[in-house]
């Protein structure tokens, strides 16, 4: 447990730096079935989201998860300032807040068995 401690912080950088790079890159990523950049959105967040909470796991939920979901719309809002080629999706803030509830969901689930598992001593 020491170990997933000295972890949570890194893979939470980690992830964000993934998230950005897919988000904010210059050409979109390649359709690999229909609406698959939807699913990378959910997915994309809902792992954002569970990375999120557990970095930040000392900290009461109603500081993350808004925040969470400010950044759902916002990144999207963003990815079009970058990237002006690319566009802003109402449908891409749909899978991104998506995924955010999903990982609210699970986290309601296991989240206080990992906050106690990492609290213990």
């Amino acid at each position: 447990m020491f170990i997933l401690n000295l972890l949570r912080l890194p893979l939470f950088v980690l992830c964000t730096a993934v998230l950005l790079w897919g988000l904010l890159r210059p050409e979109s990523p390649p359709d690999l079935f229909d609406h698959s950049d939807k699913w990378m959105h959910l997915i994309a967040f809902l792992g954002l989201a569970l990375v999120s909470r557990f970095a930040f796991i000392s900290l009461r939920g109603l500081w993350v998860w808004p925040l969470l979901f400010l950044a759902a719309p916002g990144l999207e809002y963003l990815q079009h300032l970058v990237q002006p080629h690319r566009t802003f999706s109402w449908a891409d803030v749909a899978a991104n807040i998506t995924g955010v509830l999903i990982a609210l969901g699970l986290w309601a689930v296991i989240g206080r068995h990992l906050h106690s598992w990492c609290t213990t001593k």
